[in-house]
């Protein structure tokens, strides 16, 4: 439910490239593809998720819809996302603040579960679960 809270709150819509950094076994991905109609990429650095989320998205037959990508966060250009998932420690999100300047098109909504990027204006927060996710707009 968190994560579905987290998507409609970036109005995700068959047009839009979701990113979400961090992507764990693929959830939000499957999610983003299936429910919302989007692309989706997922970015990981644990290998065993990327085998993981890479198992359930074939098992899903998504492989069409989604990509999983094996490296760092920051390493990886993020210019062709529309939306931006993340569920990351707090050092990691204000880690990424000048890379977003740097790479991300203006439009592209950025979703931060648990952690606001501190110095940037929220255009709304809402919560989901038992902490608040906060959306933001380049």
């Amino acid at each position: 439910d968190t994560i579905r809270k987290m998507l409609k709150l970036a109005c995700v819509t068959k047009r839009d490239m979701v990113y979400d950094l961090g992507s764990g076994d693929g959830r939000a991905l499957i999610i983003a593809a299936k429910e919302f109609h989007a692309k989706a990429v997922g970015i990981e650095r644990n290998r065993l998720l990327v085998l993981l989320s890479s198992w359930i998205i074939n098992r899903n037959k998504l492989q069409d819809k989604i990509k999983i990508i094996h490296d760092d966060i920051f390493k990886k250009n993020l210019k062709n996302a529309d939306v931006i998932l993340m569920y990351l420690s707090h050092k990691l999100t204000q880690g990424l603040k000048s890379k977003f300047k740097k790479e991300l098109k203006k439009g592209t909504r950025i979703v931060s579960a648990s952690h606001p990027i501190v110095g940037w204006e929220e255009v709304r927060r809402i919560r989901t679960g038992h902490f608040y996710s906060y959306l933001y707009k380049i």
